[in-house]
């Protein structure tokens, strides 16, 4: 892409994250996901790339047994907010991690969520606190670039 407005179509979107179309459509009508552009009818969806990094964090949460509508649901809730305020470029993720904390109320309570910045590999857990789920949004954001790029480039 030439312009600073990075935008894929879903075929890119496909080719790029691990999801199947029908599962692509079912998180945007029934499980919460919301693309930051809205279609006009009859026209083409486009996806920003922080909307092609919020549904590969989806796709890696399903892939450690969430379900879809708990996956979207928390990158809707969660990190859709954080890159929209956050990251105007890809390149603002570098070394974000997505902290998902457990229920701490039960199922159907709302979890507790942090992003925090990490220089290196490891990432500390205080002693005392419980398990969270770690998301690398900092090396799902390169990943996804890197890959669109390249899908661009063979175009």
């Amino acid at each position: 892409m030439t312009s600073n407005i990075m935008r894929w179509r879903t075929g890119d979107l496909l080719r790029t994250v691990p999801i199947r179309r029908d599962d692509l459509n079912q998180a945007i009508s029934r499980d919460g996901f919301r693309p930051e552009h809205m279609p006009e009818p009859g026209k083409d969806r486009w996806y920003s790339w922080r909307d092609v990094v919020a549904i590969a964090a989806a796709q890696e949460l399903r892939m450690i047994g969430h379900g879809p509508k708990t996956a979207f649901g928390l990158v809707q809730e969660h990190l859709s907010p954080f890159l929209c305020s956050s990251a105007d470029q890809p390149g603002d993720c570098e070394g974000v991690i997505w902290l998902i904390h457990p229920f701490e109320d039960g199922p159907g309570r709302r979890s507790r969520c942090e992003f925090v910045q990490h220089t290196n590999d490891a990432l500390l857990i205080a002693s005392g606190k419980s398990a969270c789920i770690i998301v690398n949004v900092g090396r799902i954001a390169q990943r996804i670039l890197d890959e669109l790029k390249v899908s661009e480039s063979d175009k």
